[in-house]
């Protein structure tokens, strides 16, 4: 991934979240609230990101874990399974966290080395969102109790899509210079 396409990339996430939170406020929190505990959204988000954790660990080379790589993967692949059985509570939300940790990668990997300082803006956004999402997926009961604090004044989440719209120009803005 290069750093334009990871550029637009996230800035149609910030734009996709401007939407959910700024323009369909009140018919996106049924959904926000529900997508909690979803067994489905827990199935697409923590099962597709298990395995992309998992090929992403079986493309290490020998240097990294020498004979051990095989046995790693075997190990998180059956703690991903078990997962969905002993630890379904929030699954999606943890899904969802690690999913940002390994686009985050791909995001850094891009801009790693790469001469434009507007780059930067890239970088300082997706360390936001690796801190959220490594506080969220420690605790992701936060997220439903962010979600009840930015639902019980509708203003709040609006506030919080703008801020999302913001961040979307502020990437789309940044490209131009690269």
């Amino acid at each position: 991934m290069n750093l334009y396409i990871s550029t637009y990339l996230l800035a149609i996430i910030s734009l996709g979240l401007f939407f959910i939170f700024a323009i369909k406020t009140q018919d996106c929190e049924k959904m926000m609230k529900s997508f909690l505990r979803s067994t489905g959204a827990a199935i697409v988000f923590f099962g597709g990101s298990g395995v992309w954790f998992l090929f992403q660990l079986s493309q290490l080379g020998e240097a990294d874990f020498g004979q051990i790589k095989e046995w790693l993967i075997g190990i998180f692949g059956v703690a991903g399974v078990l997962a969905f059985f002993y630890l379904n509570d929030f699954l999606s939300v943890r899904g969802v966290c690690v999913l940002i940790l390994l686009l985050a990668r791909q995001f850094l990997d891009s801009a790693f080395l790469q001469e434009p300082t507007s780059r930067l803006v890239l970088v300082t956004q997706t360390y936001v969102w690796i801190v959220i999402a490594l506080y969220i997926g420690a605790l992701p009961y936060r997220l439903r109790d962010f979600f009840n604090y930015i639902y019980e004044v509708p203003f709040r989440a609006k506030i919080l899509g703008y801020a999302f719209g913001a961040c979307a120009v502020s990437l789309i803005l940044s490209s131009l210079f690269y």
